[in-house]
């Protein structure tokens, strides 16, 4: 198992290495949508909601998140010797360390998506409404590597993907309660040191 976690390793940091210019380009993103809501709120005069703000620091974060997926699966890979849909399921992970490697890398690849997609709004907090929304950006992955010769089209990917995004989603939950609890705690604080200055 030492050498599958070197693998695993080496993979995340190859990931890493996108980040500086995922952020460039999280932040071209962030900058555009800043410009389309001052034309929104100043220009059209209109309102927009208190979650813009947050909204917009999440999409930042999710975007440099999707520029390092796109790296590592699709934009940094040369078309090869690929072919085929390999339809078997775990097969992978009896045949070597580099196998599982590659298993475990794809189930660490999504579970910060299984983290940040769901909060974006209540809409996107519901499992049915995520969950399917994470299987098809993973056979978009796979169709397009199949299509462009980038990679192997496999079902154990789609099902290490899923598998992360179920990680990220219950972690989510749990940083979800935990957020509530410390809300509750202190809207109970502020109340107590409200009555108890106005005796």
């Amino acid at each position: 198992m030492s050498q599958v976690k070197t693998l695993v390793i080496a993979q995340l940091k190859s990931a890493l290495g996108y980040l500086p210019a995922g952020f460039a380009y999280a932040a071209g993103i962030t900058c555009f949508a800043l410009v389309l809501y001052a034309i929104w709120k100043f220009g059209l005069r209109r309102k927009t909601s208190r979650l813009f703000w947050w909204r917009l620091l999440v999409g930042f974060f999710f975007s440099v998140y999707i520029y390092c997926v796109l790296q590592l699966t699709i934009l940094s890979r040369e078309p090869g010797n690929y072919g085929g849909i390999d339809w078997r399921f775990l097969i992978r992970w009896n045949e070597n360390d580099s196998q599982k490697a590659f298993l475990l890398a794809n189930i660490i690849m999504f579970i910060p998506f299984g983290v940040l997609f769901p909060m974006f709004g209540k809409t996107v907090t519901h499992i049915l409404v995520s969950l399917p929304v994470a299987v098809i950006c993973s056979i978009c992955i796979e169709s397009i590597q199949l299509k462009y010769q980038l990679g192997f089209c496999q079902l154990d990917d789609v099902a290490a993907n899923s598998a992360g995004f179920l990680i990220g989603f219950f972690i989510f939950l749990i940083l979800q309660d935990v957020y509530l609890f410390v809300a509750m705690l202190v809207r109970r604080f502020a109340f107590a040191w409200k009555r108890f200055h106005n005796r």
